[in-house]
């Protein structure tokens, strides 16, 4: 009895002590996470993607929550909106599962920031209603907040209403975007002087769009005394945050004084601002894109040189610049692009024309980066799922209590079984074996599902690296390289023949018993075997990386070589096909079990 005493204390020291290991080694990539979102995306990612692989898919932490949500904002950033919304929904579900004591905020009925996030995606698709809806549930979850959170609820209700003046100011409902933007500035009276100035730039953009300059310049007025207060007052990371904002000040209003042909001014605004940037470090995602600006001053002066070398050595800047209300990098290029162009022809450069021109074409095409469909579909799932969440929330609680009694009920039958006679312990044994096999077996069921999820996934992230070549200015024979080797991995025989050894260790007799009765060929066995895995014709095509219109004729012929009827159905009938469980437990008994692990790559 002292030995599993012993062994007890040994495994449930074990399992904390890596418990915690992997809570750190989470954490630090949720750092990771955090620090590259905004200044490399793909690094940011990869990040983001270890830290959930790294993890057991059913684990549930604040942490895991927060890199679902970061994840989905990077992507967000990226236009891949169908993708980014996965990952918000993923976080808010967790949050539904999470106990209270582990929640950062303990009464709130979704988390808050995620809805902004969602109200943001909403408003960036021109779903306005919808995007409204999400910032005002916001606002009631941001009023939840405890008392020792009320500066982040001072920023979330702060923020929440802005964006819902932004789709007021965008409809051009005039009046009541004006009212908020004043209840937001009452809001941030007792905030530090970042969020002040910054609430002053966002006002004063409004105030501009709708030529209400006297008012606008009222605003720049005190965001430019309320600077001058803080730059011999603040220090560090404030101070920072305290020039970053003011330089958007100084934007925005030499933005408004070009509009108003004051280009000398405007000029020496613009400028300043930048001037304030390049003093900055970079590792920040808040940087005012004045280039542009700069370019059209020196086009109102007619120094079309001085204008064409801005937007030059702008294009060819390394550092990524975002704007507010998440602008999309790309789309600022290609503007600097077009106005490039109408600087070349004002100077009859026709041949530099024509590279501007070509460089629109090949790398500006419009493309749909979201699905409407998918983005509705997966939030009316996630409303019905909700309610059937609330029911785990109890199990979770109870985890770490359950595996202890279980392990520890394990032990004690474990022990009252020793005492018996010799065949008491046999069929104890052969019991034991029996839930081995069975356990054995649906692993190898999960390891066949892991195998064509991941021929899927390597499939679709190559064809999306050609796709990504044919957009890319790269040597032509290079091109036909690279295209070349990825077309034939993608088709290569290896992957598929490991997933047939897999397939047949779960189903043993499935291509056997097809194979003599109908004498099929490798490609319809295994189209079978997709089938007989309730795989849809638009992931098959995936796997096999063909169209979906060659599965269904494939499915066709397939009908055909079975004699199936009209009327009978082709999954069916697959699905009828049945082997003695007894011979399936038997094949996998032999078989060694690995963990198949899906990647991501770089």
């Amino acid at each position: 009895m002292k030995k599993f005493i012993t062994l007890l204390l040994l495994i449930l020291i074990s399992f904390f002590g890596n418990s915690q290991t992997l809570n750190e080694e989470t954490s630090a990539l949720l750092d990771s996470l955090n620090k590259y979102k905004f200044l490399n995306s793909s690094k940011a990612l990869n990040y983001g993607l270890q830290a959930l692989e790294i993890n057991d898919p059913g684990a549930i932490s604040q942490d895991i929550t927060d890199i679902n949500v970061v994840i989905g904002e990077v992507l967000f950033y990226q236009n891949n909106f169908a993708k980014s919304i996965e990952y918000y929904i993923a976080a808010l579900n967790l949050h539904n599962l999470l106990p209270v004591k582990d929640r950062r905020h303990k009464y709130v009925n979704e988390p808050p920031w995620i809805l902004v996030a969602l109200g943001n995606l909403y408003y960036k698709i021109e779903r306005f209603e919808i995007a409204e809806k999400k910032y005002l549930e916001a606002i009631d979850n941001f009023n939840l907040f405890e008392e020792e959170f009320s500066i982040d609820k001072t920023n979330g209700l702060s923020t929440s209403k802005t964006n819902i003046a932004l789709i007021y100011s965008t409809k051009g409902d005039v009046q009541k975007a004006e009212s908020l933007y004043n209840d937001v500035l009452e809001l941030r009276k007792n905030s530090n002087a970042a969020f002040i100035i910054y609430q002053y730039m966002e006002t004063m953009q409004f105030y501009y769009k709708y030529n209400m300059t006297e008012k606008g310049d009222d605003l720049y007025d005190l965001a430019t005394s309320l600077y001058k207060e803080s730059i011999d007052i603040e220090k560090g990371d404030l101070l920072k945050e305290v020039k970053i904002w003011y330089s958007y000040v100084l934007s925005v209003y030499g933005s408004n004084l070009l509009k108003l042909k004051k280009i000398n001014e405007a000029l020496i605004s613009l400028n300043e601002s930048k001037k304030i940037t390049v003093a900055q470090n970079h590792n920040t995602h808040v940087f005012p894109d004045v280039d542009l600006e700069i370019a059209k001053c020196y086009y109102e002066l007619q120094s079309y040189n001085k204008a064409e070398n801005v937007l030059l050595k702008a294009l060819n800047s390394n550092i990524v610049l975002l704007e507010p209300n998440n602008s999309n990098p790309d789309k600022k290029k290609l503007e600097k692009l077009i106005f490039l162009s109408k600087i070349y022809n004002i100077q009859g450069k026709k041949t530099e024309i024509i590279k501007v021109k070509d460089s629109i074409i090949k790398n500006y095409q419009k493309q749909d980066d979201y699905d409407f469909n998918i983005i509705e579909n997966r939030l009316v799932l996630y409303e019905k799922e909700k309610e059937i969440n609330k029911n785990k929330l109890e199990k979770t609680r109870l985890t770490y209590t359950t595996y202890i009694g279980l392990l520890s009920f394990i032990i004690i039958i474990i022990a009252f079984f020793s005492r018996f006679k010799f065949q008491r312990e046999r069929n104890s044994r052969l019991e034991l074996e029996k839930n081995e096999v069975s356990l054995k077996l649906e692993s190898k069921n999960r390891e066949l599902v892991s195998k064509a999820n991941f021929i899927l996934q390597r499939n679709e992230y190559l064809k999306n690296i050609i796709s990504k070549l044919n957009k890319s200015e790269v040597n032509e024979q290079s091109f036909r390289r690279v295209k070349k080797e990825v077309s034939e991995l993608i088709s290569s025989e290896k992957s598929y023949e490991e997933f047939d050894k897999i397939f047949t260790n779960v189903y043993p007799k499935f291509y056997k018993i097809l194979n003599d009765k109908h004498n099929l060929s490798q490609t319809y066995l295994r189209l079978a075997a997709y089938i007989r895995m309730n795989q849809s014709n638009n992931e098959i095509a995936k796997i096999c990386g063909v169209s979906i219109r060659t599965v269904e004729t494939q499915r066709y012929r397939l009908s055909k070589l079975l004699n199936l009827d009209k009327n009978e159905n082709l999954n069916s009938y697959i699905h009828k096909i049945n082997y003695a469980n007894v011979n399936a437990a038997n094949a996998v008994q032999g078989a060694d079990l690995q963990a198949t692990k899906l990647w991501w790559a770089k």
